[in-house]
């Protein structure tokens, strides 16, 4: 005789599917919502001609200054909202990373304390944001250190980044939660950014691994957004079976 399941077991486990189906959505939406609220202001200020690394004090007060405009503070308020609205989307894919990975769950772990470490340094360094609000005001060799603190600060949190793409990329390989390539491509990506914190002071080389970590972003995102109306119950992201 066939062992029927019981009603409000099938119920629990579809509505759990349901849940889970939601957070993909979610999580997806939300990782596109912080991109474009991330980069719509970086890229509007660095159309005020950002100064080369290696720029002589004069040329940096000299940027600094010109950023002494209201719209400024805006953009640059905007962008901490859009780290924040970042961290929102790690901690949804880190969630389900965890699903896939099972217990004990110290990759998917991994992966959320990173996003955390690089959500803190963007809403908690304010080099720029505060050069920038005494534009006017400062002197040559003030400029020159907000300058380099911010663009060190941002080259340490490359490490943060690569940490986040390979321990989730990690699972993504071990678990088939999402195509494999796009687990293979997370960790060539996290490689990329630790080689590229020690070249920091190379002018544009980093921009290589880190765009690359970004439309792999956009990637897992897209496809839990189309794959989560195909979701089931199994341990899987986006539908990927």
């Amino acid at each position: 005789m066939v062992q029927m399941e019981p009603v409000g077991e099938r119920l629990n486990t579809t509505a759990e599917a349901v849940r889970w189906s939601r957070l993909e959505r979610a999580t997806g939406i939300t990782g596109l919502v912080s991109v474009v609220v991330l980069f719509t202001p970086i890229i509007a200020i660095s159309s005020l001609g950002e100064p080369p690394l290696d720029a002589a004090g004069a040329d940096i007060a000299t940027f600094f200054r010109a950023a002494d405009a209201g719209w400024v503070d805006a953009a640059e308020a905007t962008a901490s909202l859009g780290i924040l609205a970042f961290l929102w989307f790690v901690v949804g894919l880190a969630l389900l990373l965890q699903r896939a990975e099972g217990q004990p769950a110290w990759r998917s772990t991994i992966a959320l304390v990173s996003g955390v470490l690089l959500a803190a340094y963007g809403v908690l360094d304010a080099s720029w944001d505060a050069a920038f609000h005494r534009g006017t005001e400062i002197d040559e060799t003030l400029a020159a250190y907000a300058f380099d603190v911010g663009n060190i600060g941002f080259a340490n949190s490359w490490l943060a980044l690569a940490s986040l793409s390979l321990t989730a990329g990690s699972v993504i390989v071990s678990t088939g939660a999402q195509p494999r390539w796009t687990g293979w491509s997370a960790i060539g990506i996290g490689i990329g950014l630790v080689l590229a914190r020690y070249f920091w002071f190379v002018e544009g080389l980093w921009f290589v691994p880190y765009g690359l970590f970004w439309v792999w972003v956009i990637t897992v995102c897209v496809r839990l957004i189309r794959g989560s109306s195909a979701s089931t119950g199994s341990r899987t992201m986006g539908g990927q079976t």
